[in-house]
């Protein structure tokens, strides 16, 4: 009997050691596929970015008569001819979607409104009016852009993630001239779609810190409409939170568009606007 109460002691202390030393390790393995995985933006659902983003512009408009036969504008800097300001200073706002592990959308909006006012150095033909040297013209530029972009994410890890996909831009643009002095306006808008082929790229390299890069182009010449649009962002962006992060960045925007007035579209011309400038963002996700 007492050899029997000495194997069931020897027994006892080498398994239950064993059994407790396995336990922790079961729930350590738990604990360490239960982790979360660390937020960037590879990991969110949602985005909401808004940000300020101060840039420069270049600005071409020709407005052709509509007369017939039409007769050819003339080709105005917006900038140097109207006295259209050529610093932005605006806010925007961007919202991102994440559907399933692999896609995502992407709304973004963009707004340019601009107003000048001068003395005109050179006769310019606008539409059907002709604004004379020593005028004074008043004149205004709008331009207005709502895009959607589909991304697949053909390559997702934990570090890094790259999606090509499509976009579609619902552009607006508006330009109006006046000569104060008789009372002569002339104006002209159009609304056109475009779609665009997307590229997105993001690197979480360290673990509050990513960088993210993106372009989107399209060029086309079809039924007397001669045009190209490419948008271009780079950013770097902090975790500072799990759920919110601040950023800076770059964004280019190029838009050349020459309409043949004989085709019988909206905005006979040109209309041909580059910006670009930095930007900083505040970006709350989950």
């Amino acid at each position: 009997m007492p050899r029997t109460a000495a194997a069931l002691t020897i027994l006892f202390v080498a398994v239950v050691p064993a059994a407790h030393a396995e336990g922790e390790a079961r729930a350590s393995d738990t604990l360490v596929r239960e982790r979360p995985p660390v937020a960037s933006p590879i990991t969110d659902r949602f985005a909401l970015r808004a940000l300020y983003f101060k840039g420069t512009a270049d600005t071409r408009v020709r407005l052709d008569s509509s007369a017939v036969p039409p007769t050819t504008g003339t080709t105005i800097d917006a900038e140097d001819t109207l006295a259209l300001d050529d610093a932005i200073d605006l806010g925007r706002m961007e919202l991102w979607f994440r559907f399933g592990e692999r896609s995502r959308l992407r709304v973004d909006y963009f707004k340019l409104n601009r107003f000048g006012a001068t003395v005109l150095d050179e006769d310019i033909a606008f539409g059907n009016d002709l604004y004379l040297t020593g005028e004074n013209i008043e004149s205004s530029l709008d331009y207005r852009s709502l895009s959607f972009t589909y991304l697949y994410s053909f390559l997702r890890r934990e570090r890094i993630e790259l999606g090509a996909g499509l976009g579609l831009y619902l552009l607006d643009a508006q330009a109006a001239a006046e000569a104060v002095d008789r009372n002569a306006r002339e104006e002209e808008s159009a609304v056109a779609p475009v779609p665009t082929l997307a590229l997105d790229a993001t690197w979480r390299f360290a673990r509050r810190w990513a960088v993210s890069a993106r372009g989107q182009y399209f060029s086309t010449t079809f039924d007397g409409v001669d045009g190209t649009l490419g948008e271009y962002h780079a950013d770097v962006q902090y975790r500072w939170k799990p759920n919110f992060a601040v950023g800076l960045g770059y964004t280019a925007l190029d838009v050349d568009i020459e309409v043949d007035p004989a085709s019988g579209h909206d905005f006979p011309g040109l209309f041909r606007l580059k910006t670009d400038g930095p930007e900083f963002f505040l970006r709350a996700s989950f």
